[in-house]
């Protein structure tokens, strides 16, 4: 082999042997590198983040003094307050090292805690976050509270939807309720109590930071006393004395009272155990002059109702062919002609539970086994219990009725 051969050979070894080397170096190079990025990353520097915003009332102007809440949320709860200056604009700056939530929150005295007044975000190291937040003024009603001659009411007490205190009017009968939150409620309530007057209630809408003028006039109650007593003119005690929507009971002495009803046409009822219950029309006037007095008749009603039974075929079509796959059953119950009156069906299926009955009910087979209702009167006669056995194909009762 010539000199000038082994020579280029020399140098194609050589080569391949520096090619290989720089390969590896490379690879060092590039994994070093890539550690160290990683460690970088891991160990990245705290940086200043900025949370800065306006707060706002409800017609758009700055509101000063605001305590703004911010609360870190990543990494153990932290709080912090900060204050809006005289143009609504707060600053906070914190030191984070990572992404990181925060709640931000503006409270201020005359203001309401309402959801326009909060925000969550996430801040970044070295980043800043705007937040705009709005406020809103609660409403205010005022006014008068009168009789119906014109009169002042003193003393009344008046309630407000939202608002925890109430408030009483003065010897003139003047009132003022404030820190009505109507943001969370769309309609207030306005509720008036006084002695001698129907209680009094109102719905109405209200404006955010609005002051409404609500005057009041209150209506003369009458108030409704009696006396309970048997044939025999013993009292009867724990009757029960209803006047419209209002009840109460007779005490000791047979004696009852409803007071602070207004003054106009009612019905009255008494009832009570082994009597026939009483029912008058009255006209109340204002006042204390309503005294109604009731005797009470021994009931004499020993006769049970009688309970009688419908069943109406339920059917369903298939393979063109009509087959009848439940009932809708009723029950019909009379008490006899001068009896104290039927007092309530009741019914159960399969032994469970006893269910007044109200109106027709579908029943299907296999699932009702049996079927079993009675009827009471309001003497208290309770009628045997009528059973329909579908298994067993028995019955017994009183019954069925045409339909």
């Amino acid at each position: 082999m010539s000199s000038q051969w082994k020579w280029m050979v020399r140098l194609s070894v050589f080569l391949l042997f520096s090619g290989v080397l720089g390969l590896l170096h490379s690879e060092t190079t590039y994994a070093a590198s890539k550690d160290a990025s990683v460690r970088e990353m891991g160990n990245r520097p705290a940086q200043t983040a900025y949370i800065i915003g306006k707060i706002t009332d409800n017609d758009g102007f700055p509101v000063k003094d605001v305590n703004v809440h911010i609360t870190r949320e990543t990494g153990g709860e932290q709080k912090q307050i900060v204050k809006t200056d005289s143009k609504g604009d707060f600053r906070f700056e914190t030191v984070i090292s990572e992404s990181t939530d925060f709640s931000i929150k503006a409270l201020a005295k005359g203001y309401l805690d309402s959801g326009k007044n909060f925000s969550y975000i996430n801040l970044n190291p070295g980043g800043t976050e705007v937040v705009n937040l709005v406020i809103f003024e609660p409403a205010t009603i005022v006014g008068k509270v009168t009789d119906q001659s014109g009169k002042p009411v003193v003393g009344a007490v008046i309630k407000a939807t939202t608002v925890s205190q109430s408030v009483k009017t003065d010897r003139e009968g003047n009132y003022a309720i404030s820190g009505i939150d109507n943001y969370a409620y769309n309609e207030i309530t306005i509720q008036v109590d006084a002695k001698g007057y129907v209680f009094y209630t109102r719905y109405l809408s209200v404006g955010t930071g609005s002051t409404t003028k609500l005057n009041i006039v209150l209506q003369d109650a009458a108030d409704v006393s009696g006396l309970v007593k048997d044939e025999q003119g013993r009292p009867v005690a724990g009757a029960t004395v209803s006047l419209d929507n209002f009840k109460t009971k007779t005490d000791k002495q047979g004696k009852y009272s409803i007071n602070r009803l207004r003054p106009e046409s009612s019905t009255i009822s008494v009832e009570a155990d082994g009597y026939i219950k009483q029912t008058i029309r009255v006209t109340l006037v204002k006042g204390p002059n309503n005294t109604f007095d009731f005797i009470l008749k021994s009931n004499v009603d020993k006769t049970p109702p009688v309970t009688k039974y419908a069943l109406v075929p339920l059917t369903v079509v298939s393979n063109g062919k009509q087959y009848i796959n439940g009932f809708n059953f009723k029950l019909k119950a009379t008490d006899e002609v001068d009896g104290s009156g039927l007092k309530m069906t009741q019914y159960r299926i399969n032994g469970g539970e006893w269910i007044t009955f109200t109106g027709p009910i579908k029943i299907y087979a296999p699932d009702v086994k049996t079927v079993e209702y009675f009827s009471t009167d309001v003497a208290g006669n309770q009628e045997k219990i009528n059973k329909m056995d579908f298994v067993n194909g028995k019955y017994e009762g009183a019954g069925s009725y045409p339909y």
